[in-house]
């Protein structure tokens, strides 16, 4: 073992040497924006360890030893004290030099931190710290940092460090020839480097090659008073080509949280807008609170400014998202008419907390005029904005407040739609002021079965030209489920009712109040029989529902306003009362009858079949062909499906023709990947009888090539066959790897919506890791 000399020849015995004392807790910024707490933490670790080295027992045996000029002595443990550890295979010490050393394999640990050297020298005269040969801190978040040498004062006030790097937790890579820390805080890298990527990534011939992209800089400081980063003679270059110069920017420290400044841009063209560049900006009003300001130029309309709004509350949050301009109508060519007026539109939600039970929000859709949104090509439509969800034909405006605990649920809400087809009036939709319904369950009631009980109402009232209406129910609904014997499962169920309404102007200047009372009682069979063979489990199932309903109930004066656009298939096939909602009910005794067969393989894979069909004792006439209800014997109804795995996955939905069992409906859809190729493509066809006027035939296809590691290309089209038109149709161009995306798109719409007809367009996205997205999400 090696021996742990002094200057005096006095022995301090064998074995790697290891030290702790306590020290005050340091505190420095980031040497430069990539070192983080570079110059603090070392200076630091180098201080306890000078510390350490004159307290030690080998060096306090002998009475004669006594250093001609003294360190600073040891603090006293704190409520900020930490305790420094130090290991190294040899402590000396210098009188004459006024030198303690650490060398040999040294590693000093403190604050979470950990730094390993070759060898830690404290200067008592200069009272500077040098740490040489292979310098490297490792952070408790596993930021790592290395130098060649790093030479700090005992202050911690200035140091620096030489040939430095650093390694980040999140992905990323800095170096720098060298890392200084002013007397002032502030930190500064010189001739810095950045990357998100491999330094050394592998190629395809086994060979190595650099990061995709890097990010220099002839100067790069940070700030600790202002917290912002500063940037001179910055290049962003791709391989060996520089792409972007910017002789000077500036961002937050990310020490600094959310700051206020410029985010990456969005660009492209289409034929409408021309070409366009959109330049957000965000301004953080306050912990609480920030707007993103956006606004977009075009080369043929006038610009657009677009804003997000968001604050949070001690009970919950709102967001705001929207824009404005003051244009003209255009054309699909960009060609403008009419009159110059402001326009724009409202998106926005909020979701608070009352109480434990008791939660209440709101959803904000708007836009000025029913063109609006697709002529300047903004999303945000149909999203989920509270309990109800519009789609991108129909906005929804709506407050609410719901509450639900583990056996009630209750929900009131104001409901408020805007048409954006041509043939909507918005003065027609309805106001639905309130729709409200509570449910509440009985695990155990009669008879050990699920009680629920349950009350709705609901109000629709209409500015003009239409049928208002108002409704109140109560009902209740009892199950109950047994294992027979030989494995036969039974469920008993039964459903009762009372509704009331109040229906204006279904005749003109008429009112008309009405009761009904209905219910059914019934019994559902399952026999379901598993098979394990050979890594594979098989159930087939048969089912079986019958049922008896109360007649009558559906009054021609009641407006069927919840229960338009529905249709028995296999997902309803066995409910009880197949129309939903309440406007409708189906009357009389009915049974429906099926089969359903599911394969499971130990590796994952499965595959599943069901088919089936319903009988009623009467026909109802108010039930339209297209619900597959409207005689006393329904079409076949099923379902086919399969999953392989990542290479192959498929399902179809299917109504057969109860006569001729031709093929009166189907929706198909096939994913499957074949090494470098991989696609979908979703088919459906409805049979013009069933939906007059309504498109009946749609495909919708995706493909992608990776033809190499990194590139790919990809197609993507939606047609409606009926009209021969293309809805949409891109060509993407893609390259992509660990720190890279990049994007060239182009779109084409041939759909004609008044004077906003075909459209195309063309867009680049470029994607940086850790530096984020430009020209779009």
């Amino acid at each position: 073992m090696p021996r742990h000399e002094l200057p005096d020849g006095l022995a301090a015995g064998s074995g790697r040497i290891s030290v702790a004392v306590a020290a005050h807790q340091a505190d420095a910024g980031p040497l430069g924006a990539a070192a983080g707490l570079m110059a603090a933490l070392a200076a630091a670790t180098l201080l306890a360890t000078t510390q350490a080295a004159a307290q030690s027992p080998a060096a306090q045996s002998p009475a004669d030893l006594r250093p001609t000029s003294q360190p600073a002595p040891i603090p006293a443990p704190g409520a900020d004290g930490e305790v420094v550890s130090l290991t190294a295979d040899r402590l000396v010490s210098d009188d004459k030099a006024g030198l303690l050393t650490a060398e040999g394999a040294v590693e000093a640990r403190f604050q979470g931190r950990t730094l390993r050297a070759g060898k830690l020298v404290y200067d008592t005269n200069t009272r500077r710290i040098r740490a040489s040969g292979g310098v490297q801190i490792t952070d408790p978040d596993g930021l790592v940092r290395s130098a060649e040498e790093m030479d700090l004062d005992e202050q911690l006030n200035e140091g620096v460090a030489t040939r430095f790097g650093a390694v980040f937790p999140g992905g990323g890579t800095a170096a720098a020839t060298g890392a200084i820390r002013r007397a002032d805080g502030r930190n500064e890298l010189r001739e810095a480097i950045y990357t998100a990527c491999p330094v050394c990534a592998n190629n395809a011939d086994g060979g190595t090659s650099g990061p995709t992209w890097t990010l220099s800089a002839r100067r790069a400081v940070q700030d600790p008073a202002s917290k912002m980063i500063e940037y001179r003679d910055a290049v962003l270059q791709f391989g060996s080509v520089p792409v972007v110069y910017l002789p000077y920017f500036a961002h937050p420290d990310p020490s600094a949280g959310p700051r206020s400044g410029f985010l990456p841009p969005d660009l492209g063209q289409n034929r409408r807008l021309g070409a366009f560049y959109e330049q957000p900006y965000y301004w953080r009003i306050g912990p609480d609170q920030d707007v993103t300001l956006s606004p977009r130029v075009h080369s043929q309309i006038n610009p657009l400014l677009g804003f997000n709004y968001r604050k949070r509350f001690w009970s919950g949050a709102i967001e705001l998202d929207g824009s404005i301009t003051n244009e003209r109508d255009f054309d699909g060519g960009g060609d403008r008419f009419g009159d110059d007026s402001w326009r724009g539109h409202l998106f926005g939600s909020g979701a608070f907390k009352i109480n434990e039970f008791w939660d209440w929000g709101f959803g904000v859709e708007r836009a000025s005029d029913d063109l609006y949104l697709r002529r300047y090509d903004l999303p945000g439509a149909g999203q989920t904005r509270g309990p109800f969800v519009g789609d991108t034909l129909r906005l929804l405006s709506q407050a609410y407040a719901i509450g639900q605990d583990a056996n009630t649920y209750a929900n009131v809400s104001l409901i408020s739609y805007q048409g954006l087809r041509e043939t909507d009036n918005t003065q027609t939709l309805p106001l639905i002021l309130p729709f409200a319904e509570v449910e509440h369950v009985i695990r155990e009631p009669l008879l050990d079965g699920q009680l629920r009980l349950q009350a709705s109402t609901a109000s629709l009232i209409r500015e003009e030209g239409g049928v208002d209406s108002a409704r109140a129910s109560v009902g209740a609904d009892w199950r109950r489920d047994d294992v027979l014997p030989a494995g036969l499962v039974m469920g008993a169920f039964a459903q009762v009712r009372a509704d009331a309404y109040r229906i204006t102007d279904a005749t003109p200047g008429k009112t008309d109040d009405l009761t009904r009372t209905v219910g059914l009682a019934g019994v559902e069979l399952r026999y379901p029989m598993v098979r394990r063979d050979a890594g594979l489990t098989t159930i087939l199932e048969p089912i079986a529902m019958v049922a008896i309903g109360s007649d009558g109930g559906n009054d021609a004066r009641i407006v069927n306003e919840d229960s338009q656009a529905f249709e028995l298939d296999e997902s309803n096939l066995f409910r009880p009362n197949a129309a939903p909602n309440f406007d409708l009910w189906e009357p009389g005794p009915r049974a429906s009858a099926g089969v359903r067969a599911t394969v499971r393989g130990d590796n994952g894979h499965s595959a599943s079949v069901a088919i089936g069909r319903r009988w009623r004792q009467d026909a109802e006439p108010l039930f339209g062909v297209a619900t597959n209800l409207n005689g006393t014997e329904s079409d076949f109804v099923g379902a086919v499906s399969a999953d392989l795995g990542p290479g192959f996955g498929a399902k179809v939905r299917f109504r057969l023709d109860d006569q001729n069992y031709s093929l009166t409906r189907i929706d198909a859809s096939v994913r499957a990947a074949v090494g470098a190729l991989s696609g979908s493509v979703r088919y459906f066809n409805i049979d013009d009888t069933l939906r007059p006027g309504d498109p009946s035939e749609e495909v919708r296809a995706d493909a992608s090539w990776q033809f190499n590691k990194n590139w790919s290309v990809g197609f993507g089209l939606q047609r409606d066959l009926d009209s021969d038109i293309s809805l949409g149709q891109n060509l993407r161009l893609l390259y992509q790897d660990d720190c890279t995306l990049l994007e060239f798109s182009y779109a084409r719409s041939e759909t004609q919506d008044r004077r906003l007809g075909p459209n195309e367009g063309f867009q680049i996205r470029l994607g940086l890791s850790t530096l984020g997205v430009f020209g779009g999400s």
